[in-house]
C-alpha cells in the first residue's frame, strides 16, 4: 500500500483539539474523516514505546540503528532494543491468544504486562 503524506487537522469534538503543544512525538487516531479538510478523530498522543509494542510491523536495521515500525516510522536505537521489543511483542501476542483462548485468564499479573506497563509509564527510563 502506498502512503501518501498530507496535512491533517484535529477534529473539533476531539479532546486534543484546543491543545496546542504536546509531550509525546506522536499523535495516533481511531478515524479520519474528509469534510472541508481532513480531519482526525479521537486523537491521542502516543510514545515510542507503545509505537514499538503495539504499532505494526516492527524491522530492525542493525546496521543503521534504526527501527521501523509499520514501514514508515523511523525510530533510533540499537538493535539490542530491537530484539528485546521483537521478543516482548512475542510473549503478549502468546499471553493474548492464551486469553481469547481461555477468557477467565489473568494475564494482568504477567511478568510481560507488568513489563509492559513500566515502559509506558516510564517512557523507557528507570
Amino acid at each position: 500500500e502506498n502512503m501518501k503524506e498530507e496535512r491533517v487537522f484535529i477534529h473539533p469534538s476531539s479532546a486534543l483539539f484546543t491543545t496546542g503543544n504536546y509531550s509525546c512525538p506522536w499523535l495516533v487516531y481511531n478515524s479520519m474523516v474528509k469534510t472541508s479538510k481532513p480531519f482526525l478523530r479521537d486523537v491521542t498522543e502516543c510514545s515510542a514505546y507503545p509505537l514499538l509494542l503495539f504499532g505494526g510491523k516492527l524491522e530492525v536495521q542493525a546496521r543503521n540503528g534504526v527501527l521501523v515500525v509499520d514501514d514508515w516510522v523511523k525510530l533510533s536505537a540499537n538493535a539490542r532494543v530491537g530484539s528485546l521489543m521483537q521478543g516482548l511483542r512475542e510473549r503478549i501476542d502468546d499471553l493474548l491468544l492464551s486469553k481469547i483462548e481461555n477468557p477467565s485468564l489473568d494475564i494482568s499479573k504477567s511478568p510481560e504486562m507488568h513489563l509492559v506497563v513500566r515502559l509506558i509509564l516510564s517512557d523507557g527510563m528507570q
